[in-house]
Protein backbone atom coordinates (compact mmCIF):
# COMPACT_ATOMS: atom_id res chain seq x y z
CA UNK A 1 0.00 0.00 0.00
CA UNK A 2 1.09 3.70 -0.35
CA UNK A 3 3.61 5.13 2.44
CA UNK A 4 4.32 1.71 3.37
CA UNK A 5 7.94 -0.10 3.62
CA UNK A 6 9.32 -3.22 2.14
CA UNK A 7 12.31 -4.56 3.22
CA UNK A 8 14.47 -6.80 0.97
CA UNK A 9 17.97 -8.51 1.54
CA UNK A 10 20.15 -7.63 -1.77
CA UNK A 11 20.13 -10.63 -2.95
CA UNK A 12 16.35 -11.09 -3.05
CA UNK A 13 15.35 -11.70 -6.12
CA UNK A 14 12.10 -9.76 -7.15
CA UNK A 15 9.52 -8.29 -9.90
CA UNK A 16 6.64 -6.08 -9.78
CA UNK A 17 3.83 -8.09 -10.99
CA UNK A 18 1.02 -5.78 -10.86
CA UNK A 19 0.39 -2.26 -10.24
CA UNK A 20 -3.21 -1.27 -8.89
CA UNK A 21 -4.41 2.06 -8.99
CA UNK A 22 -7.79 4.03 -9.87
CA UNK A 23 -6.42 4.69 -13.25
CA UNK A 24 -8.61 2.73 -16.04
CA UNK A 25 -6.39 0.50 -17.24
CA UNK A 26 -3.54 1.95 -15.78
CA UNK A 27 -2.85 4.48 -18.99
CA UNK A 28 -0.04 6.75 -18.71
CA UNK A 29 0.97 4.96 -15.49
CA UNK A 30 4.64 4.60 -14.43
CA UNK A 31 7.21 3.56 -11.70
CA UNK A 32 9.89 6.25 -11.34
CA UNK A 33 12.53 5.84 -8.02
CA UNK A 34 16.35 7.62 -7.83
CA UNK A 35 19.31 5.51 -7.65
CA UNK A 36 18.58 2.10 -9.42
CA UNK A 37 16.15 1.45 -13.02
CA UNK A 38 13.04 0.79 -11.38
CA UNK A 39 11.53 -0.50 -14.40
CA UNK A 40 13.48 -3.27 -15.38
CA UNK A 41 11.89 -4.58 -12.42
CA UNK A 42 8.71 -4.56 -14.32
CA UNK A 43 9.77 -7.19 -16.96
CA UNK A 44 11.85 -9.34 -15.66
CA UNK A 45 12.96 -10.99 -12.26
CA UNK A 46 16.08 -9.98 -11.41
CA UNK A 47 18.58 -10.23 -8.05
CA UNK A 48 18.37 -6.91 -6.35
CA UNK A 49 22.23 -6.48 -5.75
CA UNK A 50 22.27 -6.75 -9.75
CA UNK A 51 20.56 -2.97 -9.84
CA UNK A 52 22.69 -1.69 -6.92
CA UNK A 53 25.62 -0.69 -9.80
CA UNK A 54 28.71 -1.81 -7.72
CA UNK A 55 27.50 -0.67 -4.66
CA UNK A 56 28.46 -2.10 -0.92
CA UNK A 57 25.74 -5.14 -0.86
CA UNK A 58 26.65 -4.85 2.85
CA UNK A 59 25.54 -0.85 3.27
CA UNK A 60 22.10 -0.21 3.92
CA UNK A 61 20.10 1.63 0.81
CA UNK A 62 17.02 3.55 1.05
CA UNK A 63 14.51 3.88 -2.00
CA UNK A 64 11.33 5.49 -2.71
CA UNK A 65 9.43 4.25 -5.70
CA UNK A 66 6.87 6.75 -6.86
CA UNK A 67 3.50 5.31 -8.96
CA UNK A 68 3.12 8.49 -11.06
CA UNK A 69 0.09 9.71 -13.89
CA UNK A 70 2.12 11.37 -16.47
CA UNK A 71 3.98 13.56 -14.07
CA UNK A 72 1.75 13.56 -11.26
CA UNK A 73 2.39 11.28 -7.69
CA UNK A 74 -0.30 8.84 -6.69
CA UNK A 75 1.80 7.13 -4.64
CA UNK A 76 4.64 5.61 -2.89
CA UNK A 77 6.47 2.35 -1.09
CA UNK A 78 9.98 2.73 0.54
CA UNK A 79 12.29 0.26 0.00
CA UNK A 80 15.15 -0.55 2.28
CA UNK A 81 17.64 -3.22 1.12
CA UNK A 82 20.02 -4.75 3.96
CA UNK A 83 21.44 -7.59 4.97
CA UNK A 84 21.12 -9.96 7.20
CA UNK A 85 22.71 -9.97 10.67
CA UNK A 86 24.39 -13.29 9.40
CA UNK A 87 25.60 -11.86 6.59
CA UNK A 88 27.54 -9.81 8.44
CA UNK A 89 28.87 -12.31 11.34
CA UNK A 90 29.77 -15.01 7.98
CA UNK A 91 31.31 -12.01 6.12
CA UNK A 92 33.32 -10.96 9.39
CA UNK A 93 34.38 -15.02 10.03
CA UNK A 94 35.78 -15.21 6.68
CA UNK A 95 37.52 -11.95 6.52
CA UNK A 96 41.55 -12.75 7.97
CA UNK A 97 42.70 -9.12 7.83
CA UNK A 98 41.71 -8.05 11.85
CA UNK A 99 41.57 -4.96 10.82
CA UNK A 100 38.79 -5.16 8.06
CA UNK A 101 37.18 -8.07 10.40
CA UNK A 102 36.96 -5.04 13.32
CA UNK A 103 35.59 -2.51 10.38
CA UNK A 104 33.10 -5.14 9.08
CA UNK A 105 31.76 -6.22 12.69
CA UNK A 106 31.65 -2.17 13.51
CA UNK A 107 29.69 -0.95 10.61
CA UNK A 108 27.51 -4.22 10.97
CA UNK A 109 26.74 -3.16 14.73
CA UNK A 110 25.71 -0.07 13.69
CA UNK A 111 22.78 -1.40 11.08
CA UNK A 112 22.01 -3.79 14.00
CA UNK A 113 22.51 -2.01 17.31
CA UNK A 114 20.16 -3.52 18.76
CA UNK A 115 21.22 -7.33 18.08
CA UNK A 116 22.72 -9.09 21.25
CA UNK A 117 24.40 -11.44 19.05
CA UNK A 118 26.32 -8.79 17.00
CA UNK A 119 27.31 -6.57 20.13
CA UNK A 120 29.03 -9.85 21.72
CA UNK A 121 30.78 -10.59 18.86
CA UNK A 122 32.16 -7.54 18.24
CA UNK A 123 33.02 -6.95 21.69
CA UNK A 124 34.96 -10.67 21.27
CA UNK A 125 36.83 -8.35 18.81
CA UNK A 126 37.95 -5.69 20.72
CA UNK A 127 39.03 -7.87 22.85
CA UNK A 128 41.26 -10.42 20.98
CA UNK A 129 42.33 -6.77 19.51
CA UNK A 130 43.05 -5.72 22.92
CA UNK A 131 41.10 -2.91 22.40
CA UNK A 132 40.10 -2.73 25.77
CA UNK A 133 38.74 0.52 26.36
CA UNK A 134 36.05 0.16 23.47
CA UNK A 135 35.17 -3.27 25.02
CA UNK A 136 34.64 -1.24 28.59
CA UNK A 137 32.03 0.92 26.66
CA UNK A 138 30.33 -1.40 25.09
CA UNK A 139 30.40 -3.92 27.93
CA UNK A 140 29.01 -0.95 30.55
CA UNK A 141 26.20 -0.28 28.24
CA UNK A 142 25.36 -4.23 28.31
CA UNK A 143 25.70 -4.31 31.77
CA UNK A 144 23.93 -1.07 33.04
CA UNK A 145 20.46 -1.74 33.46
CA UNK A 146 20.55 -5.67 34.30
CA UNK A 147 22.76 -8.44 36.31
CA UNK A 148 24.04 -10.21 34.01
CA UNK A 149 27.05 -12.50 35.08
CA UNK A 150 28.49 -13.41 31.95
CA UNK A 151 28.85 -9.61 30.80
CA UNK A 152 30.64 -8.67 34.22
CA UNK A 153 32.84 -11.26 34.57
CA UNK A 154 33.71 -10.59 31.21
CA UNK A 155 34.12 -6.91 31.87
CA UNK A 156 36.11 -7.62 35.09
CA UNK A 157 38.39 -9.09 32.89
CA UNK A 158 38.84 -6.42 30.73
CA UNK A 159 39.08 -3.61 33.35
CA UNK A 160 41.84 -6.17 34.89
CA UNK A 161 44.06 -6.04 31.24
CA UNK A 162 43.73 -2.21 31.35
CA UNK A 163 45.43 -1.81 35.02
CA UNK A 164 42.47 -0.01 36.09
CA UNK A 165 41.58 0.01 39.50
CA UNK A 166 38.45 1.47 39.85
CA UNK A 167 36.87 -0.06 37.16
CA UNK A 168 37.87 -3.59 38.87
CA UNK A 169 36.45 -2.20 42.11
CA UNK A 170 33.36 -0.99 40.11
CA UNK A 171 32.20 -4.32 39.04
CA UNK A 172 33.15 -6.61 41.83
CA UNK A 173 30.67 -4.35 43.59
CA UNK A 174 27.72 -4.90 40.96
CA UNK A 175 28.84 -8.89 41.38
CA UNK A 176 28.88 -8.86 45.43
CA UNK A 177 25.89 -7.14 44.98
CA UNK A 178 24.23 -9.13 43.00
CA UNK A 179 25.76 -12.70 44.62
CA UNK A 180 26.17 -11.67 48.19
CA UNK A 181 27.31 -15.36 49.21
CA UNK A 182 29.73 -15.79 46.07
CA UNK A 183 32.83 -15.54 48.55
CA UNK A 184 35.65 -15.59 45.83
CA UNK A 185 34.25 -12.36 44.13
CA UNK A 186 33.95 -10.57 47.85
CA UNK A 187 37.35 -12.08 48.47
CA UNK A 188 38.63 -10.44 45.28
CA UNK A 189 36.90 -6.88 46.35
CA UNK A 190 38.61 -7.03 49.16
CA UNK A 191 41.85 -7.61 47.82
CA UNK A 192 40.93 -5.19 45.36
CA UNK A 193 40.32 -2.07 47.50
CA UNK A 194 43.22 -2.91 49.88
CA UNK A 195 45.72 -2.11 46.52
CA UNK A 196 44.18 0.59 45.81
CA UNK A 197 44.45 2.11 48.89
CA UNK A 198 40.95 2.29 50.11
CA UNK A 199 41.36 0.65 53.63
CA UNK A 200 37.92 1.40 55.41
CA UNK A 201 36.02 -0.37 52.85
CA UNK A 202 38.51 -2.98 52.57
CA UNK A 203 38.77 -3.96 56.17
CA UNK A 204 34.53 -3.45 55.90
CA UNK A 205 34.38 -6.12 52.83
CA UNK A 206 36.87 -8.20 55.24
CA UNK A 207 34.74 -8.74 58.08
CA UNK A 208 31.78 -9.21 56.06
CA UNK A 209 33.85 -12.09 54.85
CA UNK A 210 34.58 -12.97 57.82
CA UNK A 211 30.87 -13.70 59.20
CA UNK A 212 30.21 -16.51 55.91
CA UNK A 213 33.41 -18.25 55.57
CA UNK A 214 34.41 -21.39 57.95
CA UNK A 215 36.82 -21.72 60.59
CA UNK A 216 39.55 -23.37 58.00
CA UNK A 217 39.26 -20.26 55.87
CA UNK A 218 39.27 -17.65 58.23
CA UNK A 219 43.17 -17.42 58.69
CA UNK A 220 43.87 -15.44 55.78
CA UNK A 221 41.42 -13.35 56.03
CA UNK A 222 42.51 -12.49 60.03
CA UNK A 223 45.77 -11.97 58.46
CA UNK A 224 44.34 -9.47 55.73
CA UNK A 225 42.61 -7.56 58.95
CA UNK A 226 45.35 -7.12 60.96
CA UNK A 227 47.75 -6.43 58.37
CA UNK A 228 44.73 -3.43 57.07
CA UNK A 229 44.20 -2.25 60.62
CA UNK A 230 48.48 -1.91 61.11
CA UNK A 231 48.77 -0.26 57.53
CA UNK A 232 45.48 2.37 59.07
CA UNK A 233 47.14 2.91 62.51
CA UNK A 234 44.26 0.91 64.33
CA UNK A 235 47.06 -1.16 66.33
CA UNK A 236 44.95 -2.63 69.36
CA UNK A 237 42.53 -3.43 66.40
CA UNK A 238 45.54 -5.15 63.91
CA UNK A 239 47.11 -6.91 67.53
CA UNK A 240 43.29 -8.69 67.77
CA UNK A 241 43.51 -10.32 64.74
CA UNK A 242 46.95 -11.01 64.35
CA UNK A 243 45.91 -12.77 67.94
CA UNK A 244 43.09 -15.11 66.22
CA UNK A 245 45.50 -16.02 63.11
CA UNK A 246 47.89 -17.30 65.68
CA UNK A 247 44.80 -19.56 67.72
CA UNK A 248 44.60 -20.86 64.27
CA UNK A 249 48.71 -21.36 63.39
CA UNK A 250 50.84 -21.53 65.95
CA UNK A 251 53.70 -22.16 63.40
CA UNK A 252 54.08 -19.33 61.72
CA UNK A 253 56.52 -17.06 62.15
CA UNK A 254 55.37 -13.74 60.42
CA UNK A 255 52.33 -13.74 63.08
CA UNK A 256 54.24 -13.03 65.37
CA UNK A 257 56.67 -10.98 63.89
CA UNK A 258 54.33 -8.88 63.09
CA UNK A 259 52.76 -8.52 66.70
CA UNK A 260 56.41 -7.96 67.55
CA UNK A 261 56.51 -4.72 65.38
CA UNK A 262 52.81 -3.46 66.77
CA UNK A 263 53.64 -3.67 70.57
CA UNK A 264 56.72 -2.06 69.79
CA UNK A 265 54.64 0.50 68.14
CA UNK A 266 52.70 0.82 71.22
CA UNK A 267 55.77 0.88 73.46
CA UNK A 268 54.87 -2.32 75.37
CA UNK A 269 58.29 -4.24 75.03
CA UNK A 270 58.15 -6.86 76.99
CA UNK A 271 55.06 -8.06 75.01
CA UNK A 272 57.44 -6.95 71.95
CA UNK A 273 60.18 -9.02 72.51
CA UNK A 274 58.07 -11.53 74.50
CA UNK A 275 56.50 -12.50 70.49
CA UNK A 276 60.11 -11.32 68.89
CA UNK A 277 61.70 -14.66 70.36
CA UNK A 278 58.61 -16.80 70.16
CA UNK A 279 59.36 -15.86 66.38
CA UNK A 280 62.69 -16.45 66.06
CA UNK A 281 62.16 -20.04 68.29
CA UNK A 282 60.52 -20.86 64.82
CA UNK A 283 62.76 -18.90 62.63
CA UNK A 284 66.44 -20.64 64.22
CA UNK A 285 68.69 -18.81 61.12
CA UNK A 286 66.86 -15.16 61.72
CA UNK A 287 70.15 -13.49 62.75
CA UNK A 288 69.18 -10.11 62.51
CA UNK A 289 66.22 -10.04 65.26
CA UNK A 290 68.72 -12.97 67.48
CA UNK A 291 70.63 -9.97 67.12
CA UNK A 292 68.10 -7.38 68.35
CA UNK A 293 66.95 -9.46 71.19
CA UNK A 294 70.71 -9.90 72.41
CA UNK A 295 70.39 -6.02 72.80
CA UNK A 296 67.29 -5.79 74.36
CA UNK A 297 68.83 -8.25 76.74
CA UNK A 298 71.58 -6.54 77.58
CA UNK A 299 69.63 -3.09 78.03
CA UNK A 300 67.71 -5.38 80.57
CA UNK A 301 71.03 -6.20 82.38
CA UNK A 302 69.98 -9.83 81.51
CA UNK A 303 73.70 -10.68 80.38
CA UNK A 304 73.56 -14.31 80.74
CA UNK A 305 70.16 -14.87 78.32
CA UNK A 306 72.26 -12.47 75.69
CA UNK A 307 75.27 -14.49 75.66
CA UNK A 308 72.96 -17.36 74.73
CA UNK A 309 71.44 -15.73 71.72
CA UNK A 310 74.98 -14.28 70.89
CA UNK A 311 75.88 -18.03 70.93
CA UNK A 312 73.52 -18.67 68.32
CA UNK A 313 74.17 -16.30 65.90
CA UNK A 314 78.07 -16.85 66.13
CA UNK A 315 77.09 -20.76 65.59
CA UNK A 316 75.66 -19.66 62.23
CA UNK A 317 78.20 -17.30 61.65
CA UNK A 318 81.17 -17.34 63.64
CA UNK A 319 82.67 -14.07 62.01
CA UNK A 320 79.59 -12.36 62.77
CA UNK A 321 81.09 -8.74 64.09
CA UNK A 322 78.04 -6.98 65.28
CA UNK A 323 77.12 -10.29 67.66
CA UNK A 324 81.41 -9.94 68.73
CA UNK A 325 80.94 -6.50 69.55
CA UNK A 326 77.64 -7.22 71.75
CA UNK A 327 79.60 -9.74 73.49
CA UNK A 328 81.90 -7.60 74.29
CA UNK A 329 79.74 -5.17 75.34
CA UNK A 330 78.17 -8.09 78.04
CA UNK A 331 82.23 -8.73 78.82
CA UNK A 332 82.49 -4.93 79.43
CA UNK A 333 79.85 -4.72 81.65
CA UNK A 334 80.05 -8.01 83.75
CA UNK A 335 83.80 -6.66 84.51
CA UNK A 336 85.34 -9.94 82.55
CA UNK A 337 88.44 -7.99 81.10
CA UNK A 338 89.52 -11.51 79.87
CA UNK A 339 86.97 -12.57 78.49
CA UNK A 340 86.69 -8.95 76.83
CA UNK A 341 90.19 -9.34 75.75
CA UNK A 342 89.68 -12.46 73.94
CA UNK A 343 86.38 -11.23 72.04
CA UNK A 344 88.56 -7.88 70.93
CA UNK A 345 91.08 -10.17 69.66
CA UNK A 346 88.73 -12.31 67.67
CA UNK A 347 87.23 -8.88 66.00
CA UNK A 348 90.82 -7.78 65.40
CA UNK A 349 91.45 -11.07 63.45
CA UNK A 350 88.58 -10.15 61.22
CA UNK A 351 88.78 -6.44 61.25
CA UNK A 352 92.87 -5.77 61.46
CA UNK A 353 91.90 -2.11 61.22
CA UNK A 354 89.37 -1.70 63.56
CA UNK A 355 90.42 1.16 65.64
CA UNK A 356 87.88 1.28 68.25
CA UNK A 357 89.10 -2.63 69.26
CA UNK A 358 92.99 -1.61 69.05
CA UNK A 359 92.16 0.81 71.24
CA UNK A 360 90.39 -0.63 73.41
CA UNK A 361 92.89 -3.59 73.53
CA UNK A 362 96.21 -1.41 73.80
CA UNK A 363 94.02 -0.04 77.07
CA UNK A 364 93.64 -3.15 78.39
CA UNK A 365 96.62 -4.56 78.60
CA UNK A 366 97.83 -0.84 80.02
CA UNK A 367 95.92 -0.97 82.47
CA UNK A 368 96.70 -4.50 83.34
CA UNK A 369 100.22 -3.51 83.82
CA UNK A 370 101.09 -5.23 80.38
CA UNK A 371 102.79 -2.18 78.95
CA UNK A 372 104.98 -3.67 76.01
CA UNK A 373 101.64 -5.73 74.62
CA UNK A 374 99.72 -2.46 75.44
CA UNK A 375 102.62 0.06 73.60
CA UNK A 376 102.16 -2.44 70.50
CA UNK A 377 98.51 -1.67 70.27
CA UNK A 378 99.10 1.86 70.43
CA UNK A 379 101.50 2.05 67.75
CA UNK A 380 99.01 0.13 65.74
CA UNK A 381 96.74 2.69 66.37
CA UNK A 382 98.30 5.42 65.34
CA UNK A 383 99.05 4.33 62.28
CA UNK A 384 95.62 5.23 61.48
CA UNK A 385 95.77 8.22 63.79
CA UNK A 386 98.94 9.77 64.23
CA UNK A 387 97.94 13.14 65.55
CA UNK A 388 95.50 11.66 68.47
CA UNK A 389 97.35 13.26 71.98
CA UNK A 390 95.84 11.07 74.29
CA UNK A 391 97.27 8.12 72.73
CA UNK A 392 100.82 9.98 72.31
CA UNK A 393 100.33 10.67 76.21
CA UNK A 394 100.05 6.91 76.99
CA UNK A 395 103.09 5.97 74.70
CA UNK A 396 104.92 8.46 76.41
CA UNK A 397 104.18 7.08 79.64
CA UNK A 398 104.66 3.98 79.39
CA UNK A 399 108.15 4.42 77.70
CA UNK A 400 109.17 6.52 80.81
CA UNK A 401 107.76 3.21 82.86
CA UNK A 402 109.83 1.00 80.57
CA UNK A 403 112.45 3.57 81.33
CA UNK A 404 113.35 4.12 77.54
CA UNK A 405 114.11 7.62 77.89
CA UNK A 406 115.10 7.62 73.88
CA UNK A 407 111.88 6.68 72.67
CA UNK A 408 110.36 8.85 75.57
CA UNK A 409 112.27 12.22 74.63
CA UNK A 410 110.71 11.39 70.99
CA UNK A 411 107.15 11.07 72.04
CA UNK A 412 107.61 14.44 74.41
CA UNK A 413 109.26 16.17 70.91
CA UNK A 414 105.68 15.03 69.42
CA UNK A 415 103.43 16.26 72.03
CA UNK A 416 105.24 19.51 72.75
CA UNK A 417 104.09 20.10 68.75
CA UNK A 418 100.44 18.71 69.28
CA UNK A 419 99.88 20.39 72.38
CA UNK A 420 102.34 22.56 73.16
CA UNK A 421 100.89 24.07 76.81
CA UNK A 422 101.92 20.95 78.50
CA UNK A 423 105.05 22.59 80.38
CA UNK A 424 105.75 18.90 81.86
CA UNK A 425 106.99 17.59 78.79
CA UNK A 426 109.33 20.70 79.06
CA UNK A 427 110.68 19.88 81.89
CA UNK A 428 111.48 15.88 81.14
CA UNK A 429 112.67 17.36 77.77
CA UNK A 430 114.89 19.32 79.60
CA UNK A 431 116.35 17.08 82.21
CA UNK A 432 116.91 14.34 79.11
CA UNK A 433 118.80 17.23 76.77
CA UNK A 434 120.45 18.40 79.97
CA UNK A 435 121.92 14.93 81.08
CA UNK A 436 123.50 14.87 77.94
CA UNK A 437 124.88 18.01 77.50
CA UNK A 438 122.76 18.64 73.96
CA UNK A 439 122.28 22.77 75.33
CA UNK A 440 122.16 23.92 71.84
CA UNK A 441 118.77 21.83 71.17
CA UNK A 442 117.15 22.91 74.54
CA UNK A 443 117.60 26.72 73.08
CA UNK A 444 114.97 26.06 69.99
CA UNK A 445 112.55 23.52 71.79
CA UNK A 446 111.91 25.98 74.50
CA UNK A 447 112.15 29.21 72.39
CA UNK A 448 109.53 27.62 70.45
CA UNK A 449 107.81 27.17 73.95
CA UNK A 450 107.67 30.32 74.71
CA UNK A 451 105.51 31.15 71.88
CA UNK A 452 102.97 29.01 73.64
CA UNK A 453 103.34 29.82 77.35
CA UNK A 454 105.22 33.76 77.09
CA UNK A 455 104.66 34.78 80.48
CA UNK A 456 105.97 30.87 82.04
CA UNK A 457 108.93 31.71 83.90
CA UNK A 458 109.77 27.48 83.83
CA UNK A 459 110.65 27.94 80.18
CA UNK A 460 112.77 31.07 80.74
CA UNK A 461 115.27 29.58 83.63
CA UNK A 462 115.57 26.05 80.91
CA UNK A 463 116.69 28.98 78.93
CA UNK A 464 118.85 31.37 80.91
CA UNK A 465 120.41 27.69 81.96
CA UNK A 466 121.00 26.78 78.28
CA UNK A 467 122.14 30.17 77.11
CA UNK A 468 124.58 29.90 80.10
CA UNK A 469 126.28 26.61 79.08
CA UNK A 470 126.23 27.47 75.75
CA UNK A 471 127.87 30.30 76.28
CA UNK A 472 125.96 33.10 75.33
CA UNK A 473 125.45 35.21 78.57
CA UNK A 474 124.22 38.17 76.89
CA UNK A 475 120.52 36.15 76.12
CA UNK A 476 121.15 34.80 79.46
CA UNK A 477 120.91 37.98 80.93
CA UNK A 478 117.67 38.86 79.03
CA UNK A 479 115.89 36.11 79.60
CA UNK A 480 116.58 36.67 83.06
CA UNK A 481 115.34 40.28 83.14
CA UNK A 482 111.69 38.97 81.65
CA UNK A 483 111.60 36.66 84.90
CA UNK A 484 111.98 39.38 86.57
CA UNK A 485 109.27 41.49 85.26
CA UNK A 486 107.34 38.31 86.00
CA UNK A 487 109.13 37.35 89.66
CA UNK A 488 110.09 41.17 90.69
CA UNK A 489 111.04 39.83 94.12
CA UNK A 490 112.95 36.66 93.17
CA UNK A 491 116.49 37.49 95.52
CA UNK A 492 118.26 34.88 94.20
CA UNK A 493 117.76 35.72 90.49
CA UNK A 494 118.57 39.19 91.29
CA UNK A 495 121.33 38.22 92.67
CA UNK A 496 122.53 36.10 89.78
CA UNK A 497 121.81 38.71 87.74
CA UNK A 498 124.13 41.08 89.89
CA UNK A 499 126.66 38.75 89.40
CA UNK A 500 127.00 37.89 86.33
CA UNK A 501 126.57 41.45 85.15
CA UNK A 502 129.83 42.23 87.21
CA UNK A 503 131.77 39.30 85.73
CA UNK A 504 130.89 40.86 82.05
CA UNK A 505 132.10 44.42 83.57
CA UNK A 506 129.09 45.66 83.35
CA UNK A 507 129.64 47.40 87.09
CA UNK A 508 127.19 49.83 87.10
CA UNK A 509 123.81 47.38 85.73
CA UNK A 510 125.73 44.47 88.45
CA UNK A 511 125.20 47.95 91.44
CA UNK A 512 121.90 48.71 90.08
CA UNK A 513 121.16 44.76 90.98
CA UNK A 514 122.40 44.89 94.18
CA UNK A 515 120.94 47.45 95.44
CA UNK A 516 117.51 45.99 94.56
CA UNK A 517 118.10 43.07 96.22
CA UNK A 518 119.26 45.92 99.70
CA UNK A 519 115.26 47.06 98.73
CA UNK A 520 114.58 43.65 98.86
CA UNK A 521 116.11 42.50 101.52
CA UNK A 522 118.50 45.02 103.57
CA UNK A 523 120.07 42.38 105.51
CA UNK A 524 121.35 40.26 102.74
CA UNK A 525 124.81 40.27 103.29
CA UNK A 526 126.02 39.17 99.94
CA UNK A 527 124.38 41.92 98.47
CA UNK A 528 125.77 44.29 101.26
CA UNK A 529 129.40 43.02 100.42
CA UNK A 530 129.38 43.69 97.04
CA UNK A 531 127.23 47.15 96.90
CA UNK A 532 130.01 48.32 99.55
CA UNK A 533 132.59 46.42 97.37
CA UNK A 534 131.17 48.15 93.94
CA UNK A 535 130.76 51.93 95.67
CA UNK A 536 134.37 51.49 96.77
CA UNK A 537 135.68 50.94 93.54
CA UNK A 538 133.65 54.57 92.62
CA UNK A 539 130.92 52.57 90.73
CA UNK A 540 127.77 54.74 90.62
CA UNK A 541 124.55 53.62 89.66
CA UNK A 542 122.59 55.81 87.40
CA UNK A 543 120.61 57.70 89.98
CA UNK A 544 123.84 58.31 91.56
CA UNK A 545 124.52 60.48 88.58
Amino acid sequence: MSGETLVIHPRDRIKFLNISTNILFNVDIRLTAKGFDVESLAFEEMSFSDLLDGRDIFDRHQFRIWVKHRNTGLGFIDLEVQPYLEDWLSKANRTIDKAKRLSILERGHRLFPDDIRLGKRLIDEYISQNLWQQAALMLEALAENKYDREILDKLLDVYRSMSNKDGIISVLKRIVKGAPDDLEARNQLAEALEENGKLKMAIEENQALLKRISNKQKLSVYKRLGYLFSKAGKYNEAIFNYLEAAKLDENDADLYYNLSYLYEKLHQEEKAYYFLEKATRLKSEDVDNLLKIAQWQITKRKFSDSIKYLSEVLEINPNNIEALLLKAQVMEKQGNKQGLKKVYKEILSLEPKNETVIYNLGSLEYEAGNLQDGLNYFISYLKLYPNDVSVHEIIFDIYKRLKNDQMAYKEARILVELKPNDISLYQFIFDYLNARGSYNLIIPIMEKGLEANSNNYDLREYLVFAYLKSGDEKQAIKQMEKILQIRPGDIDLWLQLAKLREKRNELSEALKAYKKILELSANNEDAQESYLRLRLKGVQDEESK
